[in-house]
Protein backbone atom coordinates (compact mmCIF):
# COMPACT_ATOMS: atom_id res chain seq x y z
CA UNK A 1 0.00 0.00 0.00
CA UNK A 2 2.80 2.35 0.88
CA UNK A 3 4.54 1.58 -2.43
CA UNK A 4 1.36 2.42 -4.35
CA UNK A 5 0.95 5.65 -2.43
CA UNK A 6 4.56 6.60 -3.16
CA UNK A 7 4.04 5.91 -6.87
CA UNK A 8 0.99 8.16 -6.89
CA UNK A 9 2.92 10.97 -5.23
CA UNK A 10 5.70 10.66 -7.78
CA UNK A 11 3.19 10.56 -10.63
CA UNK A 12 1.41 13.62 -9.20
CA UNK A 13 4.74 15.51 -9.13
CA UNK A 14 5.42 14.55 -12.74
CA UNK A 15 1.99 15.77 -13.75
CA UNK A 16 1.78 19.03 -11.91
CA UNK A 17 5.33 20.07 -11.06
CA UNK A 18 6.72 23.29 -12.52
CA UNK A 19 7.53 23.38 -16.23
CA UNK A 20 11.03 22.18 -17.00
CA UNK A 21 13.19 24.43 -19.12
CA UNK A 22 16.31 22.42 -19.75
CA UNK A 23 19.40 24.42 -20.53
CA UNK A 24 22.43 22.71 -21.99
CA UNK A 25 25.69 23.87 -20.38
CA UNK A 26 27.50 26.48 -22.46
CA UNK A 27 31.14 27.46 -22.36
CA UNK A 28 31.03 31.23 -22.69
CA UNK A 29 34.61 31.25 -23.99
CA UNK A 30 33.61 29.21 -27.04
CA UNK A 31 30.26 30.88 -27.68
CA UNK A 32 30.08 32.08 -31.26
CA UNK A 33 29.67 35.86 -31.31
CA UNK A 34 28.57 38.13 -34.11
CA UNK A 35 32.03 39.71 -34.16
CA UNK A 36 33.52 36.28 -34.91
CA UNK A 37 31.27 35.93 -37.94
CA UNK A 38 32.00 39.45 -39.19
CA UNK A 39 35.73 38.86 -38.77
CA UNK A 40 35.41 35.70 -40.85
CA UNK A 41 33.56 37.67 -43.54
CA UNK A 42 36.42 40.18 -43.73
CA UNK A 43 39.06 37.47 -44.01
CA UNK A 44 37.57 34.60 -46.00
CA UNK A 45 34.24 35.52 -47.63
CA UNK A 46 34.80 34.78 -51.36
CA UNK A 47 32.41 37.40 -52.73
CA UNK A 48 34.18 40.11 -50.73
CA UNK A 49 37.50 38.85 -52.04
CA UNK A 50 36.03 39.00 -55.54
CA UNK A 51 34.91 42.57 -54.87
CA UNK A 52 38.48 43.46 -53.87
CA UNK A 53 39.56 42.48 -57.38
CA UNK A 54 37.61 45.46 -58.72
CA UNK A 55 40.46 47.58 -57.37
CA UNK A 56 42.95 45.67 -59.50
CA UNK A 57 40.67 45.89 -62.52
CA UNK A 58 40.31 49.65 -62.12
CA UNK A 59 44.08 49.93 -61.73
CA UNK A 60 44.51 48.02 -64.98
CA UNK A 61 42.09 50.35 -66.76
CA UNK A 62 44.00 53.36 -65.45
CA UNK A 63 47.33 51.93 -66.59
CA UNK A 64 45.84 51.25 -70.02
CA UNK A 65 44.55 54.83 -70.26
CA UNK A 66 47.96 56.18 -69.26
CA UNK A 67 49.49 53.98 -71.95
CA UNK A 68 47.83 56.16 -74.59
CA UNK A 69 50.52 58.75 -73.75
CA UNK A 70 53.42 56.34 -74.20
CA UNK A 71 56.17 57.17 -76.68
CA UNK A 72 55.74 55.46 -80.03
CA UNK A 73 58.58 54.61 -82.42
CA UNK A 74 58.09 53.90 -86.10
CA UNK A 75 60.77 52.99 -88.62
CA UNK A 76 60.39 52.40 -92.33
CA UNK A 77 62.95 51.50 -94.99
CA UNK A 78 62.70 50.95 -98.73
CA UNK A 79 65.14 50.17 -101.54
CA UNK A 80 64.74 50.64 -105.28
CA UNK A 81 67.61 48.50 -106.67
CA UNK A 82 66.41 48.41 -110.27
CA UNK A 83 64.78 51.24 -112.18
CA UNK A 84 65.37 54.66 -113.57
CA UNK A 85 65.67 56.14 -110.06
CA UNK A 86 67.72 53.79 -107.91
CA UNK A 87 67.63 54.82 -104.26
CA UNK A 88 67.71 53.81 -100.61
CA UNK A 89 65.35 55.42 -98.07
CA UNK A 90 65.21 54.97 -94.30
CA UNK A 91 62.98 56.93 -91.92
CA UNK A 92 62.71 56.57 -88.14
CA UNK A 93 60.31 58.64 -86.02
CA UNK A 94 59.48 59.02 -82.31
CA UNK A 95 56.16 60.55 -81.28
CA UNK A 96 54.86 61.52 -77.84
CA UNK A 97 51.30 62.57 -77.03
CA UNK A 98 51.02 64.97 -74.09
CA UNK A 99 48.13 65.84 -71.77
CA UNK A 100 48.61 69.58 -72.41
CA UNK A 101 45.81 70.74 -74.75
CA UNK A 102 46.26 67.63 -76.89
CA UNK A 103 49.74 68.77 -78.01
CA UNK A 104 51.99 66.07 -79.48
CA UNK A 105 55.70 66.30 -80.15
CA UNK A 106 57.73 64.29 -82.64
CA UNK A 107 61.30 63.88 -83.69
CA UNK A 108 63.28 61.57 -85.92
CA UNK A 109 65.86 60.94 -88.55
CA UNK A 110 65.66 60.05 -92.22
CA UNK A 111 68.17 59.10 -94.89
CA UNK A 112 67.60 59.28 -98.63
CA UNK A 113 70.46 58.47 -101.03
CA UNK A 114 70.45 57.71 -104.75
CA UNK A 115 68.51 59.16 -107.62
CA UNK A 116 65.12 60.82 -107.03
CA UNK A 117 62.76 62.51 -109.45
CA UNK A 118 62.57 66.25 -109.27
CA UNK A 119 59.11 66.15 -107.66
CA UNK A 120 60.41 63.88 -104.87
CA UNK A 121 63.40 66.01 -104.04
CA UNK A 122 62.35 66.17 -100.39
CA UNK A 123 63.31 62.51 -100.06
CA UNK A 124 66.96 63.23 -100.65
CA UNK A 125 69.26 64.01 -97.72
CA UNK A 126 72.91 64.71 -97.12
CA UNK A 127 75.42 62.00 -96.31
CA UNK A 128 74.37 61.38 -92.72
CA UNK A 129 70.70 62.03 -93.18
CA UNK A 130 68.29 64.62 -91.82
CA UNK A 131 67.25 65.34 -88.24
CA UNK A 132 63.69 66.52 -87.82
CA UNK A 133 61.58 67.64 -84.81
CA UNK A 134 58.32 69.44 -84.33
CA UNK A 135 55.10 69.93 -82.44
CA UNK A 136 51.44 69.50 -83.42
CA UNK A 137 48.86 71.73 -81.72
CA UNK A 138 45.09 71.14 -82.12
CA UNK A 139 43.32 74.48 -82.04
CA UNK A 140 39.67 73.45 -81.75
CA UNK A 141 38.78 69.79 -82.10
CA UNK A 142 40.85 67.63 -79.69
CA UNK A 143 42.18 70.78 -78.01
CA UNK A 144 40.08 71.15 -74.83
CA UNK A 145 39.59 67.37 -74.71
CA UNK A 146 40.48 64.36 -76.81
CA UNK A 147 39.95 60.62 -76.63
CA UNK A 148 43.14 59.96 -74.66
CA UNK A 149 42.47 62.53 -71.96
CA UNK A 150 38.79 61.55 -71.76
CA UNK A 151 39.71 57.90 -71.22
CA UNK A 152 42.31 58.88 -68.62
CA UNK A 153 39.81 61.04 -66.71
CA UNK A 154 37.23 58.27 -66.74
CA UNK A 155 39.81 55.73 -65.56
CA UNK A 156 40.90 57.94 -62.67
CA UNK A 157 37.29 58.29 -61.57
CA UNK A 158 36.89 54.55 -62.11
CA UNK A 159 39.41 53.87 -59.36
CA UNK A 160 37.35 55.85 -56.88
CA UNK A 161 34.19 54.10 -58.09
CA UNK A 162 35.84 50.71 -57.54
CA UNK A 163 36.75 51.66 -53.97
CA UNK A 164 33.18 52.78 -53.28
CA UNK A 165 31.83 49.59 -54.82
CA UNK A 166 34.01 47.54 -52.48
CA UNK A 167 32.75 49.53 -49.48
CA UNK A 168 29.15 49.08 -50.64
CA UNK A 169 29.50 45.33 -51.03
CA UNK A 170 31.28 45.06 -47.68
CA UNK A 171 28.31 46.76 -46.01
CA UNK A 172 25.88 44.43 -47.77
CA UNK A 173 27.79 41.26 -46.87
CA UNK A 174 28.27 42.28 -43.23
CA UNK A 175 24.56 43.07 -42.98
CA UNK A 176 23.66 39.71 -44.54
CA UNK A 177 26.06 37.93 -42.18
CA UNK A 178 24.43 39.62 -39.17
CA UNK A 179 20.99 38.55 -40.41
CA UNK A 180 22.18 34.94 -40.80
CA UNK A 181 23.78 34.96 -37.37
CA UNK A 182 20.67 36.16 -35.55
CA UNK A 183 18.51 33.77 -37.59
CA UNK A 184 20.77 30.96 -36.34
CA UNK A 185 20.38 32.12 -32.73
CA UNK A 186 16.61 32.31 -33.19
CA UNK A 187 16.51 28.82 -34.72
CA UNK A 188 18.44 27.52 -31.71
CA UNK A 189 15.95 29.08 -29.32
CA UNK A 190 13.01 27.60 -31.25
CA UNK A 191 14.66 24.18 -31.07
CA UNK A 192 15.19 24.50 -27.30
CA UNK A 193 11.58 25.54 -26.78
CA UNK A 194 10.30 22.57 -28.81
CA UNK A 195 12.56 20.14 -26.93
CA UNK A 196 11.49 21.46 -23.53
CA UNK A 197 7.83 21.10 -24.46
CA UNK A 198 8.39 17.51 -25.62
CA UNK A 199 10.26 16.66 -22.40
CA UNK A 200 7.38 17.99 -20.30
CA UNK A 201 4.81 15.92 -22.17
CA UNK A 202 6.97 12.76 -22.12
CA UNK A 203 7.73 13.24 -18.44
CA UNK A 204 4.07 13.36 -17.54
CA UNK A 205 3.22 10.11 -19.39
CA UNK A 206 4.47 7.91 -16.53
CA UNK A 207 2.30 9.68 -13.98
CA UNK A 208 -0.73 9.44 -16.26
CA UNK A 209 -0.12 5.72 -16.71
CA UNK A 210 -0.07 5.22 -12.93
CA UNK A 211 -3.29 7.18 -12.46
CA UNK A 212 -5.05 5.30 -15.26
CA UNK A 213 -3.91 1.99 -13.77
CA UNK A 214 -5.42 2.91 -10.40
CA UNK A 215 -8.64 4.17 -11.95
CA UNK A 216 -8.00 7.75 -10.96
CA UNK A 217 -8.10 8.97 -14.59
CA UNK A 218 -9.89 7.86 -17.75
CA UNK A 219 -7.68 6.03 -20.25
CA UNK A 220 -8.57 8.57 -22.93
CA UNK A 221 -6.52 11.18 -21.08
CA UNK A 222 -3.34 9.13 -21.55
CA UNK A 223 -4.28 8.56 -25.19
CA UNK A 224 -4.57 12.31 -25.65
CA UNK A 225 -1.16 12.71 -24.04
CA UNK A 226 0.29 10.17 -26.48
CA UNK A 227 -1.16 12.21 -29.33
CA UNK A 228 0.43 15.33 -27.87
CA UNK A 229 3.80 13.53 -27.68
CA UNK A 230 3.70 12.67 -31.38
CA UNK A 231 2.61 16.19 -32.28
CA UNK A 232 5.47 17.71 -30.35
CA UNK A 233 7.96 15.23 -31.76
CA UNK A 234 6.98 16.60 -35.16
CA UNK A 235 7.50 20.13 -33.84
CA UNK A 236 10.97 19.17 -32.61
CA UNK A 237 11.82 17.67 -35.99
CA UNK A 238 10.64 20.83 -37.72
CA UNK A 239 12.62 23.01 -35.33
CA UNK A 240 15.70 20.85 -35.81
CA UNK A 241 15.38 21.20 -39.58
CA UNK A 242 15.14 24.97 -39.14
CA UNK A 243 18.27 24.97 -36.98
CA UNK A 244 20.22 22.88 -39.48
CA UNK A 245 19.13 25.14 -42.33
CA UNK A 246 20.12 28.27 -40.38
CA UNK A 247 23.48 26.69 -39.55
CA UNK A 248 24.13 25.86 -43.21
CA UNK A 249 23.24 29.41 -44.27
CA UNK A 250 25.46 30.90 -41.56
CA UNK A 251 28.35 28.68 -42.72
CA UNK A 252 28.42 30.61 -46.00
CA UNK A 253 29.70 33.58 -43.99
CA UNK A 254 31.54 31.72 -41.22
CA UNK A 255 34.50 29.86 -42.71
CA UNK A 256 37.69 28.22 -41.55
CA UNK A 257 41.20 29.47 -42.29
CA UNK A 258 41.17 27.87 -45.73
CA UNK A 259 37.87 29.47 -46.69
CA UNK A 260 35.69 26.36 -46.36
CA UNK A 261 32.19 26.80 -44.89
CA UNK A 262 31.97 25.45 -41.34
CA UNK A 263 28.48 25.09 -39.87
CA UNK A 264 28.83 26.09 -36.20
CA UNK A 265 28.00 23.36 -33.67
CA UNK A 266 25.10 23.85 -31.28
CA UNK A 267 27.63 23.91 -28.40
CA UNK A 268 28.66 27.36 -29.59
CA UNK A 269 25.10 28.65 -29.57
CA UNK A 270 24.47 31.59 -27.21
CA UNK A 271 22.08 30.82 -24.38
CA UNK A 272 19.69 33.52 -25.54
CA UNK A 273 19.50 36.84 -27.28
CA UNK A 274 21.28 39.63 -25.42
CA UNK A 275 18.90 41.98 -23.71
CA UNK A 276 18.52 45.24 -25.65
CA UNK A 277 18.98 48.53 -23.90
CA UNK A 278 16.05 50.47 -22.46
CA UNK A 279 14.12 51.75 -25.44
CA UNK A 280 15.16 51.86 -29.10
CA UNK A 281 17.79 54.38 -30.28
CA UNK A 282 16.21 57.70 -31.18
CA UNK A 283 16.54 59.04 -34.69
CA UNK A 284 18.61 62.21 -34.72
CA UNK A 285 18.61 65.03 -37.24
CA UNK A 286 22.19 64.37 -38.28
CA UNK A 287 21.51 60.69 -38.97
CA UNK A 288 20.70 61.53 -42.58
CA UNK A 289 23.73 63.74 -43.15
CA UNK A 290 26.03 61.18 -41.54
CA UNK A 291 24.51 58.40 -43.62
CA UNK A 292 24.86 60.42 -46.83
CA UNK A 293 28.50 61.08 -46.01
CA UNK A 294 29.28 57.46 -45.11
CA UNK A 295 27.15 55.50 -47.57
CA UNK A 296 28.92 54.89 -50.89
CA UNK A 297 25.92 54.74 -53.24
CA UNK A 298 25.24 58.46 -53.72
CA UNK A 299 28.94 59.23 -54.08
CA UNK A 300 29.31 56.40 -56.61
CA UNK A 301 26.52 57.76 -58.79
CA UNK A 302 28.07 61.23 -58.53
CA UNK A 303 31.36 59.89 -59.89
CA UNK A 304 29.54 58.01 -62.64
CA UNK A 305 27.81 61.27 -63.56
CA UNK A 306 31.22 62.93 -63.85
CA UNK A 307 32.41 60.06 -66.05
CA UNK A 308 29.44 60.51 -68.35
CA UNK A 309 29.96 64.27 -68.37
CA UNK A 310 33.51 63.71 -69.61
CA UNK A 311 32.14 61.52 -72.39
CA UNK A 312 29.58 64.18 -73.27
CA UNK A 313 32.25 66.89 -73.39
CA UNK A 314 34.38 64.76 -75.71
CA UNK A 315 31.49 63.89 -78.06
CA UNK A 316 30.45 67.55 -78.24
CA UNK A 317 34.01 68.62 -79.01
CA UNK A 318 34.23 66.11 -81.85
CA UNK A 319 31.49 68.02 -83.69
CA UNK A 320 33.81 71.03 -84.04
CA UNK A 321 36.08 71.57 -87.08
CA UNK A 322 39.58 70.21 -86.83
CA UNK A 323 42.19 72.96 -87.00
CA UNK A 324 45.72 71.71 -86.31
CA UNK A 325 48.84 73.86 -86.32
CA UNK A 326 52.12 72.03 -86.92
CA UNK A 327 55.54 73.58 -86.36
CA UNK A 328 58.57 71.58 -87.56
CA UNK A 329 62.26 72.14 -88.10
CA UNK A 330 64.85 69.97 -89.88
CA UNK A 331 68.59 69.96 -90.50
CA UNK A 332 70.59 67.77 -92.88
CA UNK A 333 74.02 66.51 -91.79
CA UNK A 334 77.07 65.61 -93.89
CA UNK A 335 78.17 66.36 -97.43
CA UNK A 336 75.96 66.28 -100.50
CA UNK A 337 75.88 63.05 -102.46
CA UNK A 338 74.34 64.50 -105.63
CA UNK A 339 74.37 67.71 -107.59
CA UNK A 340 71.26 69.09 -105.94
CA UNK A 341 70.45 72.38 -104.23
CA UNK A 342 72.26 73.01 -100.95
CA UNK A 343 70.55 70.90 -98.26
CA UNK A 344 72.79 72.01 -95.42
CA UNK A 345 70.62 74.99 -94.52
CA UNK A 346 68.11 74.49 -91.68
CA UNK A 347 64.44 74.37 -92.63
CA UNK A 348 61.50 75.60 -90.55
CA UNK A 349 57.92 74.74 -91.59
CA UNK A 350 54.52 75.95 -90.44
CA UNK A 351 51.56 73.82 -91.50
CA UNK A 352 47.88 74.48 -90.93
CA UNK A 353 45.46 71.55 -91.35
CA UNK A 354 41.74 72.20 -91.64
CA UNK A 355 39.27 69.29 -91.30
CA UNK A 356 35.58 70.26 -91.49
CA UNK A 357 33.07 67.42 -91.05
CA UNK A 358 30.24 67.43 -93.59
CA UNK A 359 28.03 64.80 -91.97
CA UNK A 360 28.19 64.40 -88.20
CA UNK A 361 25.68 61.68 -87.46
CA UNK A 362 28.27 59.49 -85.73
CA UNK A 363 29.32 62.09 -83.19
CA UNK A 364 25.82 63.54 -82.79
CA UNK A 365 24.65 60.05 -81.90
CA UNK A 366 27.43 59.68 -79.34
CA UNK A 367 26.66 63.11 -77.91
CA UNK A 368 22.96 62.30 -77.51
CA UNK A 369 23.78 58.96 -75.87
CA UNK A 370 26.23 60.59 -73.47
CA UNK A 371 23.72 63.32 -72.63
CA UNK A 372 21.12 60.67 -71.77
CA UNK A 373 23.64 58.89 -69.54
CA UNK A 374 24.40 62.16 -67.71
CA UNK A 375 20.69 62.68 -67.03
CA UNK A 376 20.32 59.06 -65.98
CA UNK A 377 23.21 59.26 -63.51
CA UNK A 378 21.76 62.44 -62.01
CA UNK A 379 18.41 60.75 -61.44
CA UNK A 380 20.11 57.68 -59.95
CA UNK A 381 22.10 59.88 -57.60
CA UNK A 382 18.94 61.67 -56.48
CA UNK A 383 17.14 58.39 -55.88
CA UNK A 384 20.15 56.99 -53.99
CA UNK A 385 19.92 59.91 -51.57
CA UNK A 386 16.20 59.24 -51.11
CA UNK A 387 16.92 55.54 -50.63
CA UNK A 388 19.50 56.25 -47.94
CA UNK A 389 17.09 58.47 -46.03
CA UNK A 390 14.35 55.85 -46.36
CA UNK A 391 16.70 53.11 -45.12
CA UNK A 392 17.56 55.11 -42.01
CA UNK A 393 13.89 55.85 -41.30
CA UNK A 394 12.86 52.24 -41.89
CA UNK A 395 15.60 50.84 -39.65
CA UNK A 396 14.60 53.16 -36.80
CA UNK A 397 10.97 52.21 -37.31
CA UNK A 398 11.89 48.53 -37.24
CA UNK A 399 13.87 48.97 -34.02
CA UNK A 400 11.04 50.80 -32.28
CA UNK A 401 8.45 48.27 -33.40
CA UNK A 402 10.58 45.28 -32.41
CA UNK A 403 11.42 46.83 -29.03
CA UNK A 404 7.74 47.30 -28.26
CA UNK A 405 7.04 43.73 -29.38
CA UNK A 406 9.77 42.39 -27.10
CA UNK A 407 8.20 44.08 -24.06
CA UNK A 408 4.72 42.87 -25.03
CA UNK A 409 5.97 39.33 -25.73
CA UNK A 410 7.68 39.12 -22.33
CA UNK A 411 4.46 40.12 -20.60
CA UNK A 412 2.53 37.61 -22.73
CA UNK A 413 4.93 34.78 -21.81
CA UNK A 414 4.58 35.62 -18.12
CA UNK A 415 0.78 35.60 -18.31
CA UNK A 416 0.75 32.42 -20.40
CA UNK A 417 2.86 30.64 -17.79
CA UNK A 418 0.46 31.76 -15.05
CA UNK A 419 -2.50 30.48 -17.05
CA UNK A 420 -0.70 27.23 -17.74
CA UNK A 421 0.05 26.67 -14.05
CA UNK A 422 -3.49 27.65 -13.12
CA UNK A 423 -4.89 25.12 -15.58
CA UNK A 424 -2.67 22.45 -14.03
CA UNK A 425 -4.13 23.27 -10.63
CA UNK A 426 -7.68 23.06 -11.99
CA UNK A 427 -6.85 19.70 -13.57
CA UNK A 428 -5.47 18.53 -10.23
CA UNK A 429 -8.77 19.49 -8.62
CA UNK A 430 -10.78 17.71 -11.30
CA UNK A 431 -12.16 20.91 -12.84
CA UNK A 432 -10.31 20.67 -16.17
CA UNK A 433 -9.06 18.21 -18.74
CA UNK A 434 -5.64 17.32 -20.05
CA UNK A 435 -6.67 18.69 -23.45
CA UNK A 436 -7.01 22.17 -21.89
CA UNK A 437 -3.63 21.76 -20.17
CA UNK A 438 -2.07 20.87 -23.53
CA UNK A 439 -3.69 23.90 -25.13
CA UNK A 440 -2.33 26.16 -22.37
CA UNK A 441 1.14 24.71 -22.86
CA UNK A 442 0.88 25.26 -26.60
CA UNK A 443 -0.19 28.86 -26.01
CA UNK A 444 2.87 29.37 -23.81
CA UNK A 445 5.09 27.96 -26.52
CA UNK A 446 3.52 30.23 -29.12
CA UNK A 447 4.10 33.21 -26.86
CA UNK A 448 7.75 32.19 -26.38
CA UNK A 449 8.14 31.83 -30.14
CA UNK A 450 6.69 35.31 -30.67
CA UNK A 451 9.22 36.58 -28.16
CA UNK A 452 11.99 34.93 -30.19
CA UNK A 453 10.65 36.50 -33.39
CA UNK A 454 10.58 39.93 -31.73
CA UNK A 455 14.21 39.57 -30.62
CA UNK A 456 15.18 38.40 -34.12
CA UNK A 457 13.47 41.37 -35.75
CA UNK A 458 15.11 43.74 -33.27
CA UNK A 459 18.65 42.59 -34.00
CA UNK A 460 17.99 42.41 -37.72
CA UNK A 461 16.79 46.02 -37.56
CA UNK A 462 19.92 46.91 -35.57
CA UNK A 463 22.04 45.44 -38.38
CA UNK A 464 19.94 47.32 -40.93
CA UNK A 465 20.51 50.58 -39.05
CA UNK A 466 24.27 50.08 -39.03
CA UNK A 467 24.22 49.39 -42.76
CA UNK A 468 21.89 52.34 -43.39
CA UNK A 469 24.33 54.61 -41.58
CA UNK A 470 27.25 53.16 -43.49
CA UNK A 471 28.90 51.92 -40.28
Amino acid sequence: MRRRLACLVIAWGALFGPRVRAEEPRNEATTLRLDDVLSSVEQTFPLLQAAELERLSAGGDLLSAEGAFDVSWKTRGSITPVGYYESVRVESMFEKQTSLWGVSVFGGWKLGVGQFPIYDGRLQTLEYGELRAGVNVPIWRNGPIDRRRASLGRAELGQDIAELSIVEQRLQYRRAAAHRYWAWVAAGRRFEIAKNLLQNVEGRDTGLAARVEHGDLPRIERTDNARAIEQRKAQVALAQRGLEQASIELALFFRDGEGRPQPPPTERMPRNFPEPGPGAPLMELNDFSLALAARPEARRFELQLRQNQIELDWATNQLAPGIDLQLAGSQDIGRPLAARPDLSRPVFEVTLLLDIPIQTRLMRGRRDAASAMVTRSGLQQSFARDRIEADVRDAHSGLRGARDRIDAAKREVKLALELEQGERTRFEQGDSHLLIVNLREQQTVEAELREVDAFLDYYRAAADLKAARGE
